[in-house]
Formats: structure tokens, C-alpha cells, sequence
């Protein structure tokens, strides 16, 4: 109704369209914020202060010879940007967001030719136990890139987050399943050992309920133990259905998979889930590293989280390494692992064959 009072000061049509969004279209204006602001002061008096948030998209200079659908549409992509910020309540669908969009479209209707072309590239970045006197090579993390034959290499950063987005994360998790479960057995015919690799298992996953017949199909296919096949539960993963997490982990032990807790201590529901949470082992996130040599709030905060790990009885790896100071405090601390450019950053298969026949030399 208020919509309505204001359209009859100005050219324009509005209409509810679903939901809490409302569509307007009015003649072109500068001021788009005052527009923001009475609305707003009008749903504070009338809902007594409730905390509701008004965020407005604006497709402005639309094209006449465009569809209104595509329009609203362009307006309504704005308004979906403004989703976590607080600097502004108003955003314009402009040549940024439009090209964005583009892009964007590009990479998902190219994602089934970049499967099947095996455009998508695993890498591996070691992991090094440190509990000894030597750090030695223990498992690996599997991490993807995308090698595109146009747009050439394309950030996980760029495509991880619009996969999970769209659902697409569905199809690529597995590529890369495969891909590290054949690459255990190249290693383990090639060099006699076994080198685990963790493989990131996402939120969608977690509610897939052939989740666990097709993580036993990988390493059955590859003819591995589940106990040679790391599973990374991520930060994403971990939502307000938590016993969903903890029977599908449950279920995944005790067919033998060992299951790494990613990215701990970067959302609030970690350390809530912990105690319930059956892991084999805790991915300390790097942003806890990073300042460890020069804030010693920092380290003793990583500190703390080593003696919940303790109390708890399991392992802590620790991400985002880069520096001899940080591994030697962590080291001194008794962390278990670490992982960072400080031994390697992510390589290729065959310079992980260089980083095993190195220890191999060595030993």
C-alpha cells in the first residue's frame, strides 16, 4: 500500500510479485535511496521497529527492446549482490554485473565438455606429520583446477562457490573422487606405499542418500581400502541439521573412511558439533595461522584449540604454513601435521612423484 502512495507522486507501476519482492517500474530518477528510506520509515512505524532488512535492485536505463522479464530480472541479480552487505541497501544491475552474468553462464554451460575433455586438472598439495624428529610425507589434499582451452586457467575461487550455488558441485565432487582414488593405486603400484588423499565432500553431498554406495563404488573401482581414502567435511557442510552429519559420518567410519573436519574454527557451529562429531582428525583453518609468529594471542588461541584436540583424542593439521617460524612454533606446540607452501604448494601428479622419491632417497 505504501508502494502504491508513492507511485501516485511519480509515472509508474508496481505489483507484489511473490513473496516478501515487489516489482516496480517508473520513470528514470536519481534519487532512488529517498525512495529506500520512505519505505523504510514507513515498515518501522507500522511493524513497531521489527528488524526487517529492505534491499533494492535497480535495472536502470533498461533497454526498451529488451523483455520486461529480462529486466526485472537484471534488477533482481542486483538485488541478490546486496545479500550480507550492510554499506547499502541499493545496488544497480550495471556493465559489471552484466559481464559477470555472462561469464558466469559461460562456465556453467561449459562445465559438462570441460568433464568430459578432463579440462578439470587435480592437484596435490602433502601433508607432513611433525610429530618426529624429521617431518615426513603423510597424505595429500586433492584440489582442483580448471584449465580452460579459451578462457585458460580459471580460479577454484571463480567456479567452487558457483557450483555449490546451482548444485553443479555434485558432478565435479565426483570427477575428482575418481580421479585421487586412481591416483592412490598409480602411487601405491608405483612406489609400493600408500598415500592417502582427502577429497572434499560438500553439503550437497552430505544429503545425497547414495552418498556412501558411491564412495565404496571409487575406492572399490580403484581396488583401495576406504581406510586409504581421506573425506573432507567442510565448513559449508555443517548446518543447523546436524544430526544428519552425524549419522552420514557415523555410517562412512564405520565402513572404514576416516573423516578430516575442514576448516575448523571458522564458523560458529564447529566447536558447537565438536564433541558430537565423530572425526578422525581436525583441519585447523589457515586464517588461525597466519599471524601466529607475531601475535602471540594468536598462537595461544591455536594453542588452546591443540588442547581440545588432545582432550579429544584426535590429530590436528594445520593449513596455510608458509613460513620456517610458524612450523617450528607449531612443531614446539605438537601439532601433528601441516600443510602450506612452506613444504609445497598444490602440484600435479608428476611432481608429487618427485616429493616421494625425495623422502625415498632419503630414508
Amino acid at each position: 500500500e505504501e508502494i502504491q502512495r508513492i507511485l501516485t507522486e511519480v509515472d509508474g507501476l508496481a505489483c507484489r510479485a511473490d513473496a516478501d519482492m515487489f516489482f516496480v517500474y517508473v520513470s528514470h530518477k536519481a534519487d532512488h535511496e529517498a525512495f529506500l528510506k520512505r519505505l523504510t520509515d514507513k515498515l518501522y512505524r507500522t511493524l513497531q521497529n521489527s528488524r526487517i532488512v529492505l534491499r533494492v535492485g535497480i535495472c536502470e536505463n533498461a533497454d526498451v527492446e529488451s523483455e520486461i522479464e529480462q529486466r526485472f530480472d537484471r534488477a533482481n541479480i542486483a538485488c541478490g549482490k546486496l545479500r550480507g552487505r550492510y554499506s547499502s541497501a541499493c545496488l544497480y544491475y550495471d556493465n559489471a554485473l552484466h559481464e559477470r552474468e555472462l561469464y558466469c553462464e559461460r562456465l556453467i554451460d561449459d562445465m559438462d565438455t570441460a568433464l568430459t575433455e578432463r579440462q578439470f586438472k587435480v592437484f596435490y598439495q602433502p601433508k607432513y606429520y611433525i610429530g618426529g624428529e624429521n617431518p615426513v610425507l603423510a597424505s595429500a589434499e586433492a584440489l582442483v583446477r580448471w584449465i580452460h582451452p579459451e578462457l585458460g586457467f580459471i580460479s577454484p575461487g571463480e567456479f567452487i562457490p558457483l557450483f555449490e550455488e546451482n548444485g553443479l558441485i555434485h558432478k565435479l565432487d565426483r570427477y575428482v573422487w575418481k580421479e585421487a582414488a586412481f591416483q592412490i593405486a598409480r602411487w601405491k603400484e608405483k612406489y609400493g606405499r600408500t598415500v592417502p588423499v582427502s577429497v572434499n565432500v560438500s553439503r550437497i553431498d552430505i544429503y545425497d542418500p547414495e552418498l556412501i554406495n558411491e564412495l565404496k563404488s571409487v575406492v572399490n573401482d580403484a581396488k583401495l581400502s576406504p581406510k586409504e581414502y581421506l573425506l573432507e567435511i567442510t565448513e559449508s557442510a555443517y548446518t543447523d541439521n546436524s544430526e544428519q552429519i552425524i549419522n552420514t559420518v557415523k555410517m562412512l567410519r564405520e565402513e572404514g573412511f576416516r573423516v578430516e573436519m575442514d576448516d575448523f574454527g571458522s564458523g560458529y557451529s564447529s566447536l558447537n558439533m565438536l564433541g558430537r562429531l565423530p572425526i578422525d582428525a581436525l583441519k585447523l583453518d589457515m586464517g588461525f595461522i597466519k599471524n601466529i609468529c607475531t601475535s602471540a594471542k594468536d598462537m595461544k588461541l591455536v594453542q588452546l584449540m591443540l588442547d581440545i584436540a588432545g582432550f579429544l583424542g584426535v590429530p590436528v593439521i594445520a593449513e596455510g604454513v608458509e613460513t620456517k617460524e610458524q612450523y617450528e612454533l607449531l612443531k614446539k606446540a605438537k601439532c601433528d601435521y601441516i600443510q602450506g607452501y612452506y613444504f609445497s604448494k598444490p602440484v600435479p601428479e608428476e611432481d608429487f612423484n618427485a616429493l616421494i622419491e625425495k623422502e625415498k632417497s632419503n630414508a
